[in-house]
């Protein structure tokens, strides 16, 4: 098991080559047996697909970096399990070719096996994303049931 200030300063590292866009700086991280996915539904196409070779993953990072800007975002916190790491992050995201902005907060999940990263899991509101993505009408967005509403939602403890 990685100790904790070490899997800080690796999760410190991923960060910054990420927001400089460092594709060789943050496959340097990567372990060649690293899965990567967003988690979400199956028809969101690509974005939610499992990628699990090196070749896929580092095309893969490569979109993400030269479509999604995270550099408003930060970690608001952190919690390591022996070697996995859950970090919340939020902030403002920008979808690059339409320079759309949003306010949000994810969590990106870790695994370490000798000091690299086989496993990273990312838990987006993928409807967010998928909306500055032009994936989904946001208008459409706004049409879906509310499930409780906020005057159901006081009752249900009171």
């Amino acid at each position: 098991m990685t100790d904790r200030g070490t899997l800080e300063l690796a999760i410190g590292e991923i960060y910054q080559a990420r927001d400089a866009d460092d594709i060789d700086a943050l496959m340097n991280w990567i372990d060649p047996a690293c899965s990567f996915r967003i988690v979400g539904t199956g028809r969101l196409g690509p974005m939610t697909q499992k990628v699990d070779d090196p070749v896929s993953l580092r095309a893969t990072l490569t979109a993400l970096t030269q479509n999604w800007d995270l550099t408003a975002v930060g970690n608001t916190g952190l919690c390591i399990d022996g070697d996995t790491v859950f970090v919340h992050r939020a902030g403002t995201v920008r979808f690059i070719p339409t320079n759309t902005r949003f306010d949000t907060e994810f969590v990106d999940k870790f695994t370490f096996k000798n000091g690299r990263v086989t496993e990273l899991t990312e838990f987006v509101d993928t409807l967010s994303v998928a909306e500055a993505a032009g994936l989904v009408a946001p208008e459409l967005a706004q049409q879906l049931p509310v499930i409780v509403s906020p005057a159901d939602a006081a009752n249900i403890h009171a």
